[in-house]
């Protein structure tokens, strides 16, 4: 069988213009651990998604190295390091503080679970490393010299902005069925477009996506609605039928999806959740079931399920800004939560929102009086004691009706008011 090609060449970045994004000291350090490498007769390369980045003019964190040096030799070599994943081949060199991982090149056998391979295999050649990779913009390797190693174009791909599987695509997802979310998500980051050969195997092999781990699927769908162009990820998710392993999921997508533009004016992932299950009509409780189901910890499930509840009750339509009576939800939700349901409404009202809800926000917290019940003038136990009654759910109850009261209708802060109020409000409870 014929390899596919392989090229050298001198490679500034695709996007002219902008400084490669690599922090300088950050690739200064790695270009030391590929000198030792090379000077102790190995091969080493930087590879995957740093060269990716580089090649857009993207800021690189992370720089991963691949070498036919093994574990053995790395950490022989490189005194300061950790064996994060020697069966995998890869050590994490410290340098400096610095922490980069240095993978011995391999190829996999077969895979378990379509997730795992079974068994790895060390090879001396950098060709056979790259061929067990993705897409071909990451199955890319750079020199310290900056010449680029690309044996499946993956360089022309970024030019054109395509999505492609290296080698046999349905191959790579029945390998790996992450790798179906990987491709959108690259897709919705970088606002590529899927390669059409590779979106045809994502469409066949969609259900095997059932067999991954819901953290798994979480992290990748948390990226794609946090990404730069996330109506294009949830548009693709929705045609290949990736969502179809959650009846729940692939509603939110399928009927979400029209307004998912308006996520990128959004700050927080909760909030972009948030928007999406308002528009496909969740209550909180549906809201609750979805992010239970994807593994979202408790913090998050309750933050977005008060979010879609605010923006029920509230109930804005699209690109139609009004007014909103903000007294109440301040103190039932706190200044916060009010803060950031306001966020949510200008995504709501974007193409014509003109920040009458954030002025008035703003004025109905600076005009209260008072803004919890700590700030009250009395205690449950002023309370217990001047009505001369027994502890009970009636003490709360009655703090949050005297606290509505003095915060938004203008019941004096004082202990002699507050009690004679106190007694009303029980009196007509009673009665």
């Amino acid at each position: 069988m014929n390899r596919p090609y392989t090229i050298f060449t001198q490679t500034p970045p695709l996007l002219g213009g902008r400084k490669n994004g690599v922090k300088e000291l950050l690739k200064e350090l790695a270009v030391r651990i590929l000198r030792t490498l090379e000077d102790n007769g190995y091969e080493a390369y930087f590879v995957g998604g740093c060269v990716r980045d580089w090649l857009l003019g993207r800021t690189v964190h992370d720089i991963d190295i691949c070498t036919n040096a093994h574990p053995g030799d790395v950490m022989r070599l490189f005194p300061d390091h950790f064996p994060t994943g020697l069966q995998h081949g890869t050590v994490s060199v410290r340098l400096d503080g610095q922490m980069f991982e240095v993978t011995t090149y391999r190829v996999e056998s077969t895979y378990e679970d379509y997730r795992r391979p079974t068994e790895v295999c060390f090879v001396s050649d950098l060709q056979l490393d790259l061929e067990r990779r993705d897409f071909t913009i990451n199955a890319m390797a750079m020199d310290r010299f900056d010449r680029l190693r690309d044996p499946f174009r993956g360089r022309d791909d970024l030019r054109d902005r395509l999505i492609r599987a290296v080698g046999v695509a349905e191959r790579r997802f029945c390998e790996d069925a992450l790798r179906l979310l990987r491709a959108v998500r690259f897709a919705a980051q970088l606002d590529f477009s899927i390669e059409p050969v590779t979106l045809a195997a994502m469409e066949k092999t969609a259900p095997l996506l059932s067999h991954i781990a819901a953290e798994r699927i979480r992290d990748e769908l948390h990226k794609i609605v946090d990404s730069a162009a996330p109506q294009k990820g949830i548009g693709l998710i929705v045609q290949t039928g990736l969502a179809g392993f959650s009846p729940l999921l692939d509603r939110l997508f399928r009927t979400s999806n029209e307004q998912a533009w308006r996520l990128v004016h959004l700050g927080t992932l909760n909030q972009k959740w948030a928007l999406l299950m308002y528009a496909a009509r969740f209550d909180p409780q549906e809201a609750r079931t979805l992010c239970r189901q994807l593994r979202m910890s408790k913090r998050e499930v309750e933050a977005i399920a008060q979010f879609v509840g605010l923006l029920a009750s509230l109930r804005p339509d699209w690109d139609a800004p009004r007014d909103v009576e903000w007294g109440r939800l301040l103190l039932q939700a706190g200044w916060q939560v009010c803060m950031e349901t306001d966020n949510l409404l200008q995504a709501c009202w974007w193409k014509r929102k003109d920040g009458r809800s954030s002025r008035s926000l703003i004025a109905a917290y600076e005009s209260m009086p008072v803004k919890s019940l700590r700030e009250l003038a009395v205690t449950g136990r002023d309370l217990q004691a001047a009505l001369e009654r027994k502890p009970g759910g009636w003490i709360q109850r009655v703090l949050l009706h005297l606290l509505e009261q003095t915060a938004l209708h203008g019941l004096p802060n004082t202990p002699e008011a507050l009690v004679e109020e106190a007694r009303r409000e029980v009196a007509r409870h009673e009665h």
